[in-house]
C-alpha cells in the first residue's frame, strides 16, 4: 500500500470565491444604502424645500394678480371720466400675466405634493420588495462567508499533517520484558519440567 494524500488543489479557488462574496456582500449593502437614501433625500425635498417654495409664490403671485386688478380697474376709472380715451392695455397685459404666474405656482405646488406621496409610497414599495435581498446580504451570505473560512481552514490543516508512517503501522509488536530480552539473545525461556521427572525423596 503507498502513501497516498487526497489531491486538493483548489484552496487558493475558494478563497477567492470566498472574497467574491465578500465584496458582492458590500456591494449590495452599498446600493441598498444609497437607494434608500436618494428616496429619502428626494422626499425631503418635494416636503420640505419645494412644497414651502411654491406655497410662498403662491401668496406673492396672488399679491401680484390683486395690485394687477387695482391697476386695471383704477385705469378704466380714468378712462371713464376721459370718456374712455385712456388705454387699458397695459394693465390687461400685466393682469393676464400675473394670473398665468399665479396658475404655474398652484400647479406647481400640486405636482409637488402629488410626487412627494408617490415618492412615499414607491419607498415603501421599495423597502419590502429588498427585504428578502436585504436578508441574504445581511445574514445568509456572511453566513456562507464563514463557512468558507472553515473549509479553507480545515483543508490547510489537512494538508499540513504528515503521512502516517504505514511500515510502523504493520510492523508486528515485540514482546516486552525479559521474553524480549532472551529472543534478543538467542536465548531460550526455561520450561518447566513434567512431574515425572522430577527428583523425590525415595530416590537415592
Amino acid at each position: 500500500m503507498s502513501n497516498e494524500r487526497a489531491d486538493v488543489r483548489s484552496i487558493d479557488a475558494i478563497d477567492r470565491f470566498r472574497v467574491s462574496v465578500v465584496e458582492f456582500i458590500d456591494a449590495g449593502r452599498v446600493s441598498i444604502t444609497e437607494a434608500d437614501s436618494d428616496l429619502d433625500r428626494n422626499i425631503i425635498w418635494l416636503e420640505r424645500e419645494q412644497a414651502p417654495y411654491w406655497t410662498r409664490q403662491i401668496r406673492k403671485r396672488q399679491e401680484l394678480v390683486t395690485r394687477a386688478k387695482s391697476d386695471l380697474y383704477r385705469k378704466q376709472m380714468q378712462a371713464s371720466a376721459k370718456d374712455g380715451r385712456a388705454s387699458v392695455v397695459d394693465e390687461k397685459v400685466a393682469l393676464q400675466r400675473a394670473m398665468r404666474r399665479l396658475e404655474e405656482a398652484e400647479t406647481k405646488f400640486k405636482a409637488t405634493r402629488r410626487w412627494a406621496r408617490r415618492l412615499e409610497q414607491q419607498r415603501i414599495t421599495f423597502k419590502a420588495s429588498m427585504s428578502g435581498f436585504s436578508v441574504t446580504v445581511d445574514h445568509d451570505l456572511p453566513h456562507a462567508v464563514g463557512l468558507l473560512k472553515k473549509i479553507t481552514e480545515n483543508l490547510e490543516s489537512y494538508l499540513n499533517l504528515s503521512p502516517p508512517d504505514l511500515h510502523r503501522l504493520i510492523a508486528p509488536e515485540e514482546p516486552a520484558g525479559e521474553e524480549a530480552s532472551m529472543r534478543r539473545t538467542g536465548e531460550e525461556t526455561p520450561e518447566s519440567k513434567p512431574e515425572d521427572e522430577r527428583p523425590t525423596e525415595n530416590q537415592s
